[in-house]
């Protein structure tokens, strides 16, 4: 979004007065959403108007600048690095923003962060691209969708929001298949398409909006879901991910060279993953229950092999 607003008042300060459908065919939105940042743009100070009828548009007042001193250079370094940080989320514009931001701060970009979100096959990214553009523009997507125990269903949903999480995408949209909010992997979601029907934007806020650790995908997610402490004990020689995995605050050196580890989860297949994979340099003393699940998945794959 600050993308995109920053992008309307350099082309305002290029031209006298732009279109609505110009600039929401230029920036892939709503025209409705495009007089929504001009409202946001007006609360912030930004003397831009609308108006309406023939020969309407967007425009700035006359003689209106934005002023270099408005933010100092440690606030230019920032603004430079957060865009260079979102480059992935879209590579082309965030390119081109960050060349005209450069050029107007008289300064570049320290290169000192480098994120890349995509995988090797480059289908995520393709997926994403197409996933923004229906969150942006408030259309309903269909896809095929494989849930966590293989099965596939067709879905119809309401995009609102991309979340990274623990190393992977995930999508939050209203599934009208459900009739609520559920979370998507991206990685399962196959064969996508934007259907022409718009929708209007669900308001979601606070933990709600956010997958929470080893949220279950496509699932129902209260607000606060419900945290089981466990204590484990790892091995020394596993130290290099202990420090990976958990917080500091959680992870309790023995005088065996051994680790005790307190922490919580809300538990799920996810956990169970997370934990299995430690074996055999792992010990579960707490949940008692717990234990004898992973014993039980333990003697399931054995047979199986």
């Amino acid at each position: 979004m600050v993308n995109r607003l920053f992008g309307i008042c350099y082309q305002l300060m290029k031209r006298e007065k732009i279109p609505a459908r110009e600039l929401a065919e230029r920036y892939e939105v709503s025209v409705r959403t495009i007089y929504r940042d001009v409202e946001m743009l007006s609360m912030a100070g930004v003397p831009v108007f609308a108006s309406k009828g023939r020969g309407g548009g967007i425009s700035l007042m006359e003689h209106c600048v934005i002023d270099k001193m408005f933010v100092n250079e440690d606030e230019k370094a920032q603004i430079l690095a957060a865009l260079e940080s979102l480059r992935e989320t879209a590579p082309s514009d965030n390119t081109e923003l960050l060349q005209k931001l450069g050029d107007f701060f008289q300064t570049s970009g320290s290169n000192w962060v480098s994120i890349d979100f995509s995988d090797w096959s480059g289908r995520q990214e393709m997926l994403f691209s197409l996933l923004k553009k229906a969150i942006l523009q408030s259309r309903v997507i269909a896809f095929d969708y494989y849930s966590a125990d293989g099965k596939m269903e067709h879905r119809i949903a309401e995009p609102i929001q991309l979340c990274f999480k623990s190393h992977n995408w995930y999508l939050r949209a209203w599934c009208r298949n459900r009739q609520d909010m559920r979370t998507f992997k991206v990685l399962r979601i196959k064969r996508p398409e934007i259907l022409d029907e718009s929708f209007s934007s669900r308001s979601i806020c606070g933990r709600y909006a956010e997958p929470a650790p080893g949220e279950q995908e496509d699932k129902k997610t209260s607000a606060c879901p419900e945290l089981t402490t466990v204590i484990l004990e790892i091995e020394g020689s596993q130290a290099y991910r202990i420090y990976d995995s958990f917080g500091e605050e959680e992870i309790f050196p023995e005088e065996n060279g051994d680790f005790l580890i307190r922490t919580a989860y809300s538990i799920d297949d996810w956990v169970y993953g997370v934990i299995l994979s430690y074996c055999p340099y792992i010990k579960v003393h707490e949940p008692v229950w717990l234990r004898e699940k992973l014993h039980h998945i333990l003697q399931k794959s054995a047979e199986k092999i």
